[in-house]
């Protein structure tokens, strides 16, 4: 095996790893891909509101807020309303 497909089979089973420890595990890809969007946000901005979710995800509104709500289920996410701005609501992580 080269360095590269190592490294790429390293960084799968942590992701694998991390879904397990967050009870995840059961999400498709595309459920991971916006929860790892969202707290990538959250850990570059400082914050990440719903509607930046869907703007950074790339995905459809209604999948991206499904998955939100899997999230909140499931403890991950809390969402709140911003103090700057009553109309919009911000995610924030529980992990």
């Amino acid at each position: 095996m080269s360095k590269l497909t190592k490294e790429i089979t390293h960084l799968n089973k942590m992701l694998d790893s991390v879904g397990s420890d967050l009870g995840i595990d059961d999400f498709n890809p595309t459920e991971f891909s916006i929860f790892f969007d969202i707290i990538q946000e959250i850990e570059e901005k400082g914050k990440c509101s719903m509607l930046k979710a869907v703007e950074v995800s790339g995905k459809s509104r209604s999948t991206v807020y499904k998955t939100i709500r899997k999230l909140v289920h499931k403890n991950l996410l809390l969402i709140e309303s911003s103090t700057e701005d009553k109309r919009s609501f911000l995610l924030k992580p529980q992990i």
